[in-house]
């Protein structure tokens, strides 16, 4: 019998190669539009701006110049039916390559701007049990869906002081544990294409005054907040929060600024909570109002809350002001000295855009 040689084998069998990892057509239409965007273009996609009234070619017009995210709606830009503003805010998207961000204040009584909202409040709400919530809630969400608009400012995570303090009579309890249970259903409220949000981190709750007129001050420890204000927040987190809204709330503790400007509170929201959505500050414009000298200039509070790490930068416009919305463009100039000037990274810039046209992506439009 004819004995064959066996044949050697190599030493090692070559490794194949790793099969490609599908690519996200959604992240890569992300990519392609931050790569084909300016650094100015890019950061007025970190903006949230108003604009009064319901002629979408004013809009349009502070668009063409500070080509914004979106828009948050007042009251004046919410008047009429449902199909009215329904089709004020398609007119709005007309031009855009990505649905706009059309956010509103609907909590409930006593902030429920959408007119035709009958369903309960948190106040209400919070004293009974968590099912009539997750009704009250979804069938709100349903409303912001009916006219059109795409986020909802709506979810109070704030533990209120008591009967004494601003937020009471829009905050769920004055417990931590009831309040966390409230806010995680009320968040699970899902309709889809329309994000929700909880306000206004790290709590409302920590304070008795109103932060329209002044910034109020918290002596509360790190420890004693991460035991009790922080649990809604952390509730409203797991249950899938799109947004996160922080407020004008000192905590000398944490930080020696509010919480919109602040960069530690920006930190324990992302390493402490584990957020990985879009962070937004409450309206800059209330610090001006606050009469506090360091907070009058509303280019140098935009660079501010830039410099912290927010995603978003929400500040609105008095008309009667600036009827020309020249204030957005100040802010916008300033912004891109700051990363001239190296305040501010690029790659920042660019992580905070992304993280914003991934919401923006799944946001409904009418």
């Amino acid at each position: 019998m004819l004995e064959l040689e066996p044949i050697p084998l190599p030493d090692e069998l070559p490794t194949p190669e790793p099969e490609p990892e599908p690519t996200d057509p959604v992240q890569a239409r992300i990519d392609e539009a931050i790569a084909g965007m300016d650094l100015r273009t890019r950061l007025a996609g970190l903006m949230v701006v108003t604009v009064s009234g319901m002629d979408a070619t004013v809009q349009q017009d502070v668009l063409d110049r500070v080509p914004a995210a979106g828009f948050l709606l007042l009251a004046g830009n919410l008047q009429g039916d449902v199909y009215t503003i329904r089709d004020f805010i398609s007119a709005l998207n007309e031009s855009s390559d990505f649905p706009l961000i059309t956010a509103v204040d609907q909590e409930g009584n006593p902030v429920a701007r959408i007119p035709g909202d009958q369903f309960p409040g948190a106040r209400v709400l919070g004293s009974g049990d968590v099912a009539a919530t997750a009704e009250a809630f979804l069938a709100r969400q349903q409303l912001v869906d009916r006219a059109g608009a795409n986020v909802n400012f709506g979810v109070v995570a704030d533990v209120s002081l008591g009967s004494g303090a601003f937020i009471h009579s829009r905050s769920f309890s004055t417990d931590p544990a009831v309040a966390s249970e409230h806010v995680a259903v009320a968040t699970s409220a899902e309709v889809p294409e329309v994000a929700q949000t909880l306000k206004h981190f790290p709590g409302h709750g920590l304070v008795y005054a109103d932060s329209h007129r002044v910034v109020p001050s918290s002596d509360i420890s790190f420890e004693q907040w991460r035991t009790t204000h922080a649990l809604p927040f952390e509730a409203g987190i797991a249950a899938g929060a799109e947004l996160v809204m922080t407020g004008h709330i000192r905590v000398p503790s944490v930080s020696a600024d509010p919480a919109t400007l602040s960069d530690d509170w920006v930190r324990i929201l992302r390493e402490d909570l584990g957020f990985e959505g879009v962070i937004i500050t409450d309206d800059l414009r209330m610090l001006q109002n606050s009469g506090e000298a360091q907070y009058q200039d509303p280019a140098a509070l935009a660079v501010a809350a830039l410099v912290s790490g927010h995603d978003l930068i929400m500040l609105a416009v008095d008309p009667a002001v600036d009827p020309t919305y020249e204030t957005y463009t100040l802010m916008l100039d300033a912004m891109e000295q700051a990363v001239v000037d190296g305040r501010v990274s690029e790659e920042q810039v660019a992580e905070s855009l992304r993280r914003v046209l991934t919401l923006r992506a799944v946001l409904g439009t009418p």
